[in-house]
């Protein structure tokens, strides 16, 4: 049951959970993530024309193409059903390509990268390592391995900032070529993000069309790479004003609560109960007539993305990330969301299947 009234809860005051990535390493803040991942891989290229970097095959444009762009040859590798790195695959991929890098990503917080950041480093000791932490942004200090040399995470899809990425290294980037000042992006951005505010009071549909519309040519805009933007002042003071602890537990119980509702109703992630341990990104579902049921969801206002549609080259090779990206939907549990609203979405999901 809702409730209404009562008390006010209190207003939550940031605990600097930003500030703190400073303790491991030098922190770089760009617009997004894509412009951060480019950054990393002209930083790291060296002398070679087209060095080898090894992502796994369940990998989106956005990581990809930063690297294709900075003129790096995209060697996938295998995952196992729980989305962790193939290690057998990877050793024998690693005596082959002789990477110059290699990329790892803790998918949905459920899969741990260790093991494979470890194989790597023995394998291949001066192969680099980059790892994307956007399912884990507020579980650093969980998932913290000091043999990743670079961590990045496009914190623009776990908290409603106009803009924001970050780079965290051993030793500082050069930041030549990252472009300083306001753009057009961040006021268009945060706009439409203030009409989506106050949608949730008079669900206009005009209002609705105007945010959307605006929200996508914006991510054209970033799938465009029109260089690498820093951070601006207005994201960097959203940031600031972030609680990271309240969001996590947040999330940690909306997750929990979400697998205990739709245990034995619906398909996951095999180990997706770990993400827990962190702080969820998302709770993935894996159906067969995903589109179908995407829209029965959609029209029930559950809204599931997609994540994410993957190179043809990677499905040929790996039929789990074949399998995921034809058949998987992201379930929001984040801190938007309340214990009602866990039973409301685990309701909608049994009557969507």
């Amino acid at each position: 049951m809702r409730e209404f009234g009562s008390e006010h809860p209190s207003i939550i005051p940031s605990d600097g959970y930003f500030e703190g990535f400073r303790e491991y390493g030098h922190c770089t803040w760009l617009r997004s993530g894509r412009e951060a991942l480019y950054l990393i891989a002209l930083n790291i290229k060296g002398g070679s024309p087209h060095p080898a970097i090894l992502m796994p095959a369940y990998c989106c444009h956005s990581m990809s193409d930063p690297f294709a762009k900075a003129g790096w040859k995209i060697v996938y590798y295998r995952l196992n059903k729980d989305l962790t790195a193939d290690i057998d695959y990877l050793r024998k991929l690693i005596a082959e390509v002789k990477p110059a890098a290699a990329f790892t990503m803790n998918f949905f917080g459920s899969a741990p990268t260790a093991d494979a950041v470890s194989l790597i480093k023995k394998a291949c000791p001066e192969c680099i390592c980059i790892e994307d932490f956007s399912h884990s942004t507020f579980a650093l200090r969980t998932i913290w391995n000091p043999q990743v040399d670079y961590y990045m995470s496009s914190i623009r899809k776990s908290v409603g900032v106009c803009d924001g990425s970050v780079i965290i290294s051993h030793n500082p980037l050069d930041e030549s070529q990252v472009k300083d000042g306001p753009s057009d992006f961040v006021a268009d951005r945060l706009a439409a993000q203030q009409l989506k505010a106050r949608y949730a009071y008079s669900h206009s549909s005009e209002m609705k069309d105007s945010f959307l519309t605006s929200l996508r040519f914006q991510e054209g805009e970033l799938d465009a790479f029109s260089g690498i933007h820093r951070i601006s002042g207005t994201g960097m003071e959203m940031l600031r004003n972030v609680n990271g602890d309240m969001i996590r537990y947040a999330r940690q119980t909306n997750m929990s609560h979400l697998i205990g509702a739709l245990k034995g109703k619906v398909e996951s992630v095999p180990g997706i109960e770990k993400s827990v341990e962190g702080a969820p990104f998302a709770f993935p579902i894996l159906v067969d007539d995903r589109d179908e049921v995407q829209n029965r969801l959609s029209a029930s206002g559950v809204y599931a993305p997609v994540l994410w549609p993957i190179a043809d080259e990677a499905r040929e090779l790996c039929l789990v990330a074949r399998q995921m990206s034809d058949r998987m939907l992201a379930i929001p549990v984040d801190q938007r969301y309340d214990y009602d609203d866990m039973d409301e979405i685990s309701s909608i999901i049994i009557k969507s299947l």
